[in-house]
């Protein structure tokens, strides 16, 4: 065999091992399911409030059959809209539901704009992923910043040493 033969060979199987690893984090990771879905099927924003610091929505659930996973705020316009991913942690949730989603915003911002609120939703019959999203086209601070009730859940950027 040829040195240019398995030096293709070589590069074709590190390719396709490459690819598994690639798929495996993918599958591993909080990466969103790439099929989306109406937001308002399964889900109503009942409240918002932007503090400049935090942004965080009052969400309320419509259905025990779909189970949200985790969610992230994102924004192809402000970094400082783009957060974490959130775990949810719940293993069941009833219809009418609400479920608090506060995240920190790094930095603080007085406006943010094109953000997009996502959740990752699993069937509780099937276990079929998908992704809602609802956007928020423009949301500014107050001039006097109020401060947003503490929850339990936590969207923010672990604290690391």
């Amino acid at each position: 065999m040829s040195t240019a033969k398995l030096l293709v060979m070589v590069a074709l199987v590190g390719a396709v091992v490459f690819g598994l690893f690639i798929g495996y984090l993918a599958y591993t990771s909080d990466s969103f399911p790439a099929q989306t879905r109406p937001f308002a099927t399964y889900a109503k924003v009942v409240y918002s409030s932007f503090n400049g610091t935090e942004f965080a929505f009052r969400v309320e659930w419509n259905s025990s059959n779909y189970i949200p996973l985790f969610t992230q705020l994102t924004s192809p316009d402000t970094d400082a809209a783009n957060t974490p991913v959130c775990q949810l942690e719940f293993s069941t949730i009833k219809s009418g539901q609400t479920i608090f989603l506060p995240f920190t915003i790094s930095p603080a911002s007085a406006t943010l704009s094109n953000v997009d609120l996502a959740i990752a939703v699993q069937s509780a019959t099937n276990s079929t992923q998908f992704t809602i999203i609802y956007n928020v086209p423009l949301v500014s601070a107050p001039t006097t910043a109020s401060l947003i009730t503490p929850s339990n859940i936590t969207c923010q950027q672990p604290l690391t040493d």
